[in-house]
């Protein structure tokens, strides 16, 4: 839609020069004559045309918003900067400079206020041409003393706050499209300045430990205490038996709670977070803690492939719910697993395999890798006499149970029984050397290899550490002090007490009987604390969104509405104008910046 536009007028402020224009003068001053075609006058000051000077501003601004934006989403999104409290300044670490929170932040706020700048800069040229544009647009009045010094007030208004004049209370809406762009033009370019916490907030920062690549300090491999010796007496056949074993089982459940509990190291359902779940006991050093790595050590491991319940009697073999029901010949200490009469006490065992009692007292059991079906029986609860026998357990720890459609044994005496699923399991179970290993904490590390890609070499202490699982399998269930999760989670509650039972019984084994490796050291990394960064980047983004907003109107601004002319603040005026709002600190501060930028 074509405006024709009337003789420009003094853009003066209206209460100390009212704004007059002149029908009869239709011909533009000399002042206005200079760019009205985008054309540099050789007498100007200005370099360069007046619309130049204002793509310049816009789109400085933003390939400035756009570079902060990306810079913080793809550059500090999972920076690790050094923490305040233990550097005073940034350092080089491997040859590249590392910063501090304070660094980064510093920097954000540096670029965000160039950001201010140029919208100041560009608030101050487009609030002005928008009056030029406006005054000289508005149609001649048969009553110029009413009308004119009117719409001079409406402008002068705009000039002051920076706003749309129709936001006025005395104004009335826009009229066209091209005072519909300028409303919209402005009102995104004032937004500019309240944008900046967007931004400013969208990075958080995470206390973490990380590696520390140059350290390398030596953790031993084994206890200290270490005595092969004692290997004789735990094998000797006390009356009652089992008696030198007992000290060592109650070191082996206390590792399992050592080891397991920590339950921020866990998921909701008991695996482990921080790992393949095969975990190791080691011996503490100053230096090292979470997070910390440990180079090819040797570590315990298991991996259940399969576990299967049988689903009525006529399935389960009488070996295997005989030895469910009294476990007396599974215990190694003389203590029988079902003398237990608390849900979730589990035995695992083969029937036609139990454990060795002739071994060698002054050698090591043979080496080997566990890995064949083994019989598992679980208590589910403890009931009265029912009949049918073990029909209505619910509720019970694990949930709902009644549904489930598994074969039940019942075994007690005449008033109480003791109700079992039985099934099968099949495992793995020995050690591996873990190429790295991650701390726990300062005397847990963890295996970092998928559990499906583990290499498991053979090792003396796993069959024994598989002998002793319906031992501490129950002392570990009966504590609860690792908090294996039951609630409809019954074959996962197996697998970790089977898990963490086999790892705390092979490192018994290991810290008590292998003398032989006292001296042999590991390699470990040590960690130090760092800053990571995480991004919101619906923030980041939202800012940019904002700021591209500017940037659109701008343009459609600077293309559908002004023209050079408006572009082109007369001199004198300019000048009265600083003089006259010099008081006022940010007002002045933006029109000092436009004359530098705009000329």
């Amino acid at each position: 839609m074509a405006v024709q536009k009337f003789s420009p007028v003094s853009m003066g402020i209206p209460e100390k020069t009212p704004l007059q224009p002149s029908i009869d003068d239709n011909k533009p001053t000399s002042q206005q004559t200079v760019n009205t075609n985008g054309v540099s006058d050789p007498n100007s000051k200005s370099r360069l045309p007046p619309k130049v000077k204002a793509w310049t501003i816009l789109l400085s601004h933003l390939a400035v918003c756009t570079a902060l934006a990306l810079s913080i989403a793809l550059a500090i999104n999972g920076y690790e900067a050094l923490d305040d409290d233990s550097a005073s300044h940034a350092t080089y670490v491997d040859g590249k400079l590392i910063l501090r929170v304070a660094d980064v932040t510093t920097i954000i706020s540096a670029v965000l206020v160039v950001v201010k700048l140029l919208v100041g800069a560009w608030s101050t040229l487009t609030v002005w041409a928008c009056g030029h544009y406006l005054l000289s647009t508005a149609a001649p009045s048969p009553d110029p003393k009413t009308t004119t010094p009117s719409k001079a007030k409406e402008v002068s208004w705009m000039v002051r706050w920076k706003l749309p004049p129709w936001l006025h209370p005395r104004s009335g809406m826009p009229k066209n499209p091209r005072q519909w762009v300028i409303s919209v033009a402005l009102l995104i370019t004032a937004v500019q300045t309240f944008i900046a916490p967007i931004i400013t907030g969208a990075v958080n920062w995470t206390s973490t430990p990380v590696s520390e690549p140059d350290a390398r300090v030596s953790v031993a491999a084994v206890d200290s205490t270490a005595d092969f010796g004692g290997w004789k007496w735990y094998n000797y056949p006390f009356n009652p038996p089992g008696l030198d074993r007992k000290p060592y089982l109650r070191t082996a459940a206390g590792y399992a709670s050592l080891v397991w509990g920590d339950q921020t190291t866990l998921s909701p359902n008991g695996t482990s977070l921080t790992g393949n779940g095969c975990r190791h006991v080691v011996q503490s050093h100053d230096t090292v803690g979470p997070n910390s790595t440990l180079l090819n050590a040797t570590i315990p491991c298991i991996r259940i492939h399969s576990l299967e319940w049988y689903k009525a009697d006529y399935e389960v073999p009488r070996a295997e719910w005989v030895y469910v029901a009294d476990s007396s010949d599974l215990s190694i200490v003389d203590d029988p697993p079902s003398s237990y009469y608390r849900p979730g006490t589990t035995v695992v065992f083969d029937d036609y395999v139990l454990r060795n009692k002739s071994q060698d007292w002054y050698s090591k059991p043979a080496p080997t890798i566990f890995s064949k079906m083994q019989t598992v029986g679980m208590m589910v609860k403890r009931v009265a006499n029912q009949d049918p026998p073990c029909s209505a357990l619910d509720p019970t720890i694990f949930g709902s149970v009644d549904h489930l459609g598994r074969y039940l044994l019942n075994w007690g005496d005449s008033t109480n029984g003791n109700c079992y699923f039985i099934g099968r399991v099949n495992f793995t179970a020995g050690v591996t050397v873990s190429p790295q290993a991650k701390y726990v904490s300062n005397r847990v590390v963890e295996d970092q290899t998928p559990l499906d890609e583990v290499v498991f070499v053979e090792n003396p202490w796993a069959q024994e550490a598989v002998w002793l699982l319906p031992d501490l399998m129950t002392m570990v269930a009966v504590m609860n002090s690792t908090l294996l999760p039951t609630f409809d989670n019954i074959n996962g509650y197996v697998e970790l007490l089977m898990r963490q039972a086999y790892l705390a019984a092979w490192d018994m084994y290991h810290d008590s009987f292998d003398e032989d490796q006292i001296g042999h050291v590991y390699t470990a990394i040590p960690s130090v604390s760092r800053q990571l960064a995480e991004v919101s980047f619906a923030r980041v983004f939202a800012w940019l969104a904002m700021c591209v907003l500017m940037t659109i109107f701008g343009a459609l601004l600077l293309v559908a509405v002004l023209a050079g002319d408006d572009l082109t603040p007369p001199e004198e005026e300019l000048e009265e104008a600083q003089k006259e709002r010099h008081g006022e600190e940010t007002e002045g501060f933006f029109d000092t910046v436009y004359s530098l930028l705009c000329g």
